[in-house]
């Protein structure tokens, strides 16, 4: 798998990482650093896209990854 994107050293209390590839994104909460949260995405384009806005603007990241996965947008892996 290819690795399109990695986000780190965030302006984020509840996200520590967010990594994208080809049709998963991966994320790491500061919760627990030693754990990595895989989901499947279908449009990892989009999510970047919405991922860079949001920084961009200085939002929530949590809230952003909590909201794709209200909508859909990621889904947890099984």
């Amino acid at each position: 798998m290819e690795l399109v994107k990695i986000y780190e050293e965030l302006a984020s209390t509840a996200v520590n990482s967010v990594k994208i590839d080809e049709t998963l994104v991966k994320i790491v909460y500061n919760s627990n650093i030693d754990k990595e949260y895989t989901f499947d995405c279908d449009n990892t384009d989009e999510f970047n896209t919405k991922l860079s806005n949001t920084l961009t603007n200085k939002e929530s990241v949590g809230k952003f990854i909590h909201s794709s996965v209200k909508e859909g947008l990621i889904v947890p892996s099984k």
